[in-house]
């Protein structure tokens, strides 16, 4: 009897527990379609939707991410740290990654913004329960001293998104301004 108690008891405390929800921060918002995200270090974000900020799952790479949403799509924006290495895992499952740099194997474009050249590049992404999707996410990085501001213009594969438009992604990317 004191073995089943004891393996029940086992059982009880090594159960896995969900996650805690994302912290959400406000972000400040300058009209009923227009939100202002200040992206850190005296950058920002100005762009026609919403957004709202989640705390970084890797903070050696960011203090948050912000999720984006615009008539064009959905997009996450963030001020890499200077010590970020990139991300250690492939990207999936809600995780689209940190890019210093573009992937060696990456073909890239580049186009202007207001604070300087951003490089363009896409980047596979999947999403996997009992079966995986894969996606192509566009990514744009912007080199500001010895910041990279990354944008990228998510895919969801599983809700039928595979693909996303880079002219989307430049238009976003217009709104990147110095404070």
């Amino acid at each position: 009897m004191k073995r089943v108690v004891l393996v029940a008891g086992v059982l009880a405390l090594s159960a896995c527990q969900p996650a805690p929800p994302p912290v959400t921060t406000p972000v400040t918002t300058s009209g009923p379609s227009t939100s202002l995200v200040d992206l850190g270090d005296g950058i920002q974000l100005s762009l026609s939707g919403t957004a709202t900020s989640t705390s970084s799952r890797d903070p050696r790479c960011a203090n948050s991410v912000f999720q984006v949403r615009t008539a064009g799509g959905a997009f996450q924006a963030t001020l890499l740290e200077p010590s970020c290495a990139g991300s250690e895992t492939t990207p999936g499952n809600g995780n689209h990654g940190f890019y210093p740099t573009a992937p060696a194997t990456a073909k890239t474009d580049r186009a202007a913004t207001p604070i300087g050249e951003a490089v363009l590049f896409s980047n596979q992404y999947s999403e996997c329960t009992s079966s995986c999707y894969m996606g192509s996410d566009e990514v744009a990085l912007v080199t500001v001293g010895n910041r990279v501001v990354q944008v990228i213009a998510v895919t969801a594969p599983a809700s039928g998104t595979m693909k996303r438009d880079r002219t989307g992604l430049v238009a976003v990317l217009q709104g990147l301004r110095r404070a």
